[in-house]
C-alpha cells in the first residue's frame, strides 16, 4: 500500500455530501479514486466537487475495475446490507453507515461473513467518535466509578410518512442506544420499555430502563412528537456527573458540563443550601480547534480517519460490526420488553 490509501465510495446522496466526502477530502492519507451511485448525475456531481477521477452506476463494475483498499458504503439503510455483503465478497474492507443492517440478523450475518473472508467492517456510530464525548468520558472514568447513564434523542417528525422500510427506533434512535451501551461499558441484563403512538399509526415514543452486567443502570428516551431536536446524555458516579449536549435549539455545536463532587453530603437545598462543587465547562467546537463544521466536531471526520488508519497500520476502530450487532440486539430487546398498557 502506498502513502495514500485508495478509497471508493458507494452512494453519493445527502450523508455522503454533507459529512463523509468533506471529511475524506481533508484526510491527507486518503485518495478517493471512484464514486458510484445508481443516479449517475449524483455520482458526477460528487466527482466534480471532490476531484474524483472515476464515476460508476454499477458497483459491481467499480469493484471489478478499480484497485482500492477500502470502500465507504453510504447508501440508504434498506440497501446497506446487500451493498456491504457484496463488498465483502469482493474482498474489500468496509466502512458502512449505520445501522448495521435493518435488524440484528442482518448485522450478525455481516459479522459472520466479515470473519469468514477476514475483512473488516466498521459501522458509522459517529457519536462514539465525537471529540467532546471522548473527552468527557475519559475525564469521568478517571474520576469516579460510573453507576448510571442516560440518553435522550427527541425530534419533531412524522416517521410514518418518512420511514417506509423499517422502524425509526432501530434505524435512528439506535445512535443513542449505542452510546448509552458504550458509556455503560457492558451488555444489558434486564430492560423494560413504555412505548407510545402519539398522533401516529406507528410507534414513535420510547421510554426505556436498563440494568447492565456490571451493575450500571441506564435510561433511554426517544420521541418524534416533541417541539424540536434535542440530543443529550448524562454520565453519573459518586464523584462526578457529566451532562453532554449534542443538540439543543438555539445553540450551535455541542458542549458539556462536568460537576465534580464537593465531598459534602447535600440532599436538600432548602435545608442546607446549595453545595459548592468544582464545575468544568467544555466547548465541543473549541476541542476541534474552533472548526465549527458539523463533520469536524460531530465524530464523522474522526470515524473516517479511524478507518483510514486501519487500512494504513491495522489499528482497529472502536465500532466494528460485531459490536454494532450488539446495539441492534439491544434496541430489539427494548422493544420486546415493552410494558403493555
Amino acid at each position: 500500500m502506498g502513502n495514500q490509501v485508495k478509497i471508493a465510495v458507494i452512494g453519493a446522496g445527502g450523508i455522503a455530501n454533507s459529512v463523509h466526502l468533506p471529511s475524506l477530502a481533508e484526510i491527507k492519507d486518503c485518495k478517493i479514486v471512484a464514486v458510484c451511485d445508481l443516479v449517475e448525475e449524483k455520482a458526477k456531481r460528487a466527482a466534480d466537487k471532490y476531484n474524483i477521477p472515476k464515476t460508476y452506476v454499477l458497483m459491481s463494475e467499480m469493484l471489478e475495475k478499480e484497485e482500492i483498499d477500502g470502500v465507504f458504503c453510504l447508501v440508504q439503510p434498506d440497501l446497506l446490507y446487500r451493498v456491504a455483503y457484496d463488498c465483502l465478497l469482493a474482498g474489500k474492507d468496509i466502512f458502512m453507515e449505520k445501522p448495521a443492517g435493518l435488524n440484528s440478523y442482518q448485522a450478525e450475518s455481516l459479522a459472520r461473513q466479515s470473519a469468514s473472508v477476514k475483512k473488516l467492517i466498521q459501522v458509522g456510530m459517529n457519536r462514539r467518535y465525537v471529540p467532546l464525548v471522548q473527552y468527557v468520558f475519559e475525564k469521568v472514568k478517571k474520576t469516579t466509578v460510573i453507576n448510571h447513564v442516560d440518553g435522550c434523542f427527541i425530534k419533531h417528525t412524522d416517521i410514518a410518512s418518512i420511514w417506509h422500510y423499517t422502524d425509526a427506533f432501530s434505524c435512528d434512535i439506535v445512535h443513542a442506544a449505542d452510546l448509552v451501551r458504550y458509556l455503560a461499558g457492558a451488555e444489558v441484563t434486564d430492560a423494560a420499555s413504555v412505548i407510545a403512538r402519539n398522533n401516529s399509526p406507528v410507534d414513535n415514543s420510547w421510554s426505556c430502563i436498563m440494568r447492565f452486567e456490571n451493575g450500571v443502570t441506564g435510561t433511554l428516551r426517544g420521541n418524534y412528537q416533541t417541539a424540536a431536536r434535542i440530543h443529550n446524555f448524562e454520565i453519573h458516579g459518586a464523584d462526578a456527573s457529566a451532562y453532554i449536549n449534542l443538540g439543543f435549539p438555539g445553540t450551535k455545536g455541542c458542549d458539556a458540563t462536568i460537576i465534580y463532587a464537593s465531598g459534602v453530603n447535600i440532599y436538600s437545598q432548602a435545608a442546607a443550601g446549595a453545595s459548592v462543587s468544582n464545575i468544568e465547562h467544555i466547548d465541543g467546537i473549541e476541542l476541534c480547534k474552533g472548526n465549527d463544521s458539523l463533520y469536524s466536531h460531530y465524530g464523522y471526520k474522526q470515524e473516517d480517519q479511524a478507518f483510514i488508519e486501519y487500512l494504513k497500520n491495522g489499528t482497529k476502530p472502536i465500532c466494528l460490526i460485531n459490536d454494532a450487532a450488539k446495539s441492534m440486539r439491544l434496541v430489539e430487546l427494548l422493544v420486546e420488553n415493552r410494558i403493555n398498557a
